[in-house]
């Protein structure tokens, strides 16, 4: 199978084509380097307090790509597609001390 980069997006996100006879699959890709940068803006925002609490909408989190790719595929293939929604899961991700550096000013959602 070929791998052909597409396109790198603004953002540092990798978009490939993986070529075959019979199939194409496209991947997103985010460099370790851009993912750290995400990181670290979500330190920034959670270390200045910058989230309006008050309002009725939070900025709660930035998920890298390859990180989210990853929910989607345990969340269908692990079980929880039957006993939760996505919205739950995604939340049970968030509030999970492995994930907890992804919010950016709520601690718990």
């Amino acid at each position: 199978m070929r791998k052909i980069l597409l396109d790198v997006s603004p953002t540092g996100v990798q978009h490939y084509a993986h070529v075959s006879d019979d199939e194409l699959i496209t991947e997103e890709f985010t460099p370790t380097a851009v993912e750290n940068l995400i990181l670290d803006g979500n330190a920034e925002l959670r270390n200045h307090g910058i989230v309006n609490k008050k309002s009725m909408f939070r900025h709660a989190a930035r998920i890298p790509i390859n990180t989210y790719y990853g929910w989607k595929k345990k969340y269908r293939t692990e079980g929880y597609a039957k006993t939760m929604t996505w919205g739950e899961f995604e939340i049970m991700m968030l509030n999970s001390r492995d994930h907890g550096k992804l919010l950016t000013g709520v601690k718990s959602l």
